[in-house]
């Protein structure tokens, strides 16, 4: 959504808009998945890419009506993310690599031109969207764009108190009341 705000600019139909746990580089934020640790190359790149190739599995039939040169065998026994994309939307969408499929998707270089409001939240603790892959200095360059940073929050898991009480919902819809009546 932020890549296609940059893109639009002056022409972006939204009012505003709320982005939450952005990876805006994701070339940077595979290569940090990937990387030999338990918590992001076997559990949640694991995770991923397992539920990558359980859709694929799921529409196989149909896919594979639509694009027969696909090696199916390949895209079902990817270990990553980046083997998964190399196997299927890099050779559907006629990238050359991973590398520029994630480049190509990444919102990072199109945060200069977004010309309305919008709220970035982002946890420090985000096992995905790791914090060294937040560009503070381009949002800060950008009057339309507002970086907040928790401590904690994981990914997409903000909560509160001893009860747990979901702590997003509230932030969200204060900040969608303050741009519909703005």
């Amino acid at each position: 959504m932020t890549k296609y705000m940059g893109e639009e600019g002056d022409k972006c139909p939204f009012i505003a808009a709320i982005s939450v746990c952005n990876p805006f580089d994701i070339n940077a934020t595979m290569n940090l998945m990937s990387k030999p640790s338990f918590k992001n190359r076997f559990m949640y790149a694991a995770g991923l890419t397992k539920k990558l190739i359980k859709g694929f599995v799921k529409n196989k039939p149909v896919i594979m009506a639509a694009q027969p040169d696909l090696d199916a065998e390949k895209i079902v026994k990817a270990r990553t993310m980046n083997e998964f994309n190399e196997a299927y939307p890099v050779k559907v969408f006629g990238y050359e690599s991973a590398e520029q499929l994630n480049i190509s998707g990444s919102s990072v270089h199109y945060l200069k031109d977004i010309k309305v409001p919008t709220l970035f939240i982002n946890a420090l603790n985000d096992p995905i969207c790791d914090k060294s892959t937040i560009p503070n200095e381009e949002i800060a360059n950008n009057p339309y764009l507002l970086l907040a940073c928790t401590k904690y929050g994981g990914h997409l898991a903000y909560f509160e108190g001893l009860g747990l009480k979901p702590w997003l919902p509230k932030q969200l819809a204060q900040f969608a009341q303050a741009m519909i009546e703005w």
